[in-house]
């Protein structure tokens, strides 16, 4: 945003999400536009939560802890996140927080239609309404413009928009085109059209209300806009801010760490170590080895087993990752077993099979759900199988054939079936790679060059979110891993 300048929540349940709420301004005397309910925008997210409650602390440290910790998820959303944003609240349909906001913004402007055409008009509700435009125009505003904050305050002067009201000389048409004028400089050019909308009503009341609800898109934008631009040093100082704060967490806890200590035992491997091992090479070594096993285990989670304490931020994203893995592994194994596959002189069969199934299996998340579009897979590689060798201007399939192919596939729900095994096997020891050894060219497992797309796509997401793990709790693994090496 520009001058064509285009220019924090409460701990819930694990999957829930947070919304980080901005108190409304101070309004003049009757009902507010922006009064309804507190500006609030979205971002996905999970808890933290110790393993053990929080044990002889004084509510104050609680809250002081809890408010840290919207301020930590929130720095770790925007320094992980390339793509995050914020998005405007919707309250849920048919409930109590959206009847209110609806019938509060419908009050709002029938009390404005109503004066306004009432013999003379009344221009109370009026007064409002351009206060809150006026303070909706200075939301959208940078630091910098300055100048125009001064025109905004000079054309919308409170007190001469009064004393026009008691003459009845107000002229709402004229403030109308200088407000979407504003803000058509103002806004992006994705925004040009809605703006544009605006001039084609013709009904004051109606032309009022878009403005705000226009204003209210604008200013969402704005914290898009800065939040792009303090990105690279929420990035630099995120880790250490991080650190402190879920440090601030486990002085509240009396084992704030146990999930996270009976994930990395899980992983750690004694076999060839003298103990006690006290060297702080072998243990560095030891660690990273634990933790490049112990964050593929997180894409293949267990929920009958506590969640990592230091992972609980991105639970969601690991989860959203395991979830490709898994339709990664599923789909290779398709191709693996389909016919037509190694006989194919038309280097494009092989991909427009392989996006088929990909739409087939698009959102299939677990085995139940794999196995029940197993059966259209298969008729689907019979026909595309067909429609090949009628190309090559070969015998169509047998009936028999055709019946191999789908016990074949079908057999791929079985998630011990050995081609699923085998290339979840190559999956993994790929990204356990890139893990211990980020950075260098790596070799595309054998059998998945058709996926090297979407195993650079997995392996470099993994890693991001990795890295900086490693490296806000690299210490609290080491000094786990240490105590449990000391024995």
């Amino acid at each position: 945003m520009g001058d064509r300048d285009k220019s924090d929540s409460s701990s819930q349940d694990e999957n829930s999400e947070k919304n980080i709420t901005i108190p409304p301004r101070t309004a003049p005397a009757g009902p507010s536009y922006f009064a309804s309910e507190p500006l609030q925008f979205r971002i996905r997210g999970t808890s933290i939560t110790g393993a053990s409650p929080p044990h002889f602390v004084t509510l104050e440290d609680i809250m002081k802890a809890a408010h840290g910790m919207r301020n930590m998820a929130l720095a770790h959303e925007i320094a992980v996140d390339q793509d995050f944003k914020l998005e405007p609240f919707e309250a849920p349909d048919n409930s109590y927080q959206k009847l209110v906001k609806e019938t509060m913004h419908r009050a709002y402007f029938d009390i404005l239609r109503e004066q306004l055409n009432s013999d003379p008009p009344v221009y109370k509700q009026a007064l409002v309404l351009l206060e809150d435009v006026k303070q909706g125009l200075f939301s959208i505003l940078l630091p910098r413009h300055t100048r125009i904050k001064e025109m905004i305050e000079e054309v919308l002067d409170r007190d001469f928009i009064k004393q026009q009201a008691e003459n009845n000389s107000l002229d709402f048409q004229k403030y109308a085109k200088f407000v979407i004028d504003l803000m058509a400089k103002l806004a992006a050019p994705a925004r040009d059209e809605m703006i544009q909308n605006i001039t084609q009503l013709t009904d004051t009341v109606d032309i009022f209300r878009a403005i705000l609800e226009t204003l209210e898109v604008l200013k969402l934008d704005l914290a898009n806009t800065l939040i792009a631009m303090i990105r690279p040093h929420v990035q630099k100082e995120s880790v250490q801010y991080e650190r402190n704060k879920f440090d601030e967490m486990l002085k509240l806890s009396e084992d704030g760490l146990q999930y996270t200590s009976e994930w990395l035992q899980r992983h750690i491997e004694k076999t060839g170590l003298t103990l006690p091992v006290t060297d702080t090479n072998i243990i560095r070594n030891v660690t990273a080895q634990t933790l490049a096993k112990a964050y593929l285990e997180l894409l293949e989670w267990d929920e009958s087993k506590g969640y990592p304490e230091t992972i609980q931020l991105d639970k969601p994203r690991f989860v959203e990752l395991g979830f490709q893995v898994y339709r990664l592994v599923c789909v290779a194994s398709i191709l693996l077993v389909s016919p037509s596959c190694g006989n194919d002189p038309n280097a494009n069969h092989k991909q427009r099979l392989k996006d088929k199934i990909d739409i087939i299996i698009d959102n299939a998340s677990n085995d139940i759900e794999f196995k029940e579009v197993l059966p259209s897979i298969a008729e689907e590689v019979i026909q595309m199988t067909e429609q090949l060798l009628e190309s090559m201007n070969q015998e169509p399939l047998t009936g028999e054939t055709k019946d191999l192919i789908r016990t074949q596939i079908i057999s791929l729900g079985d998630p011990e079936h050995r081609v699923r095994q085998i290339v979840r096997q190559r999956v993994l020891e790929f990204l356990k790679v890139i893990l211990v050894c980020s950075g260098g060219s790596r070799q595309i497992p054998v059998g998945l060059s058709a996926f090297t797309k979407e195993l650079t796509s997995v392996s470099g997401t993994l890693l991001r979110y990795v890295m900086h793990n490693k490296a806000v709790f690299t210490q609290h693994y080491m000094d786990m891993i240490a105590k449990e090496l000391s024995n």
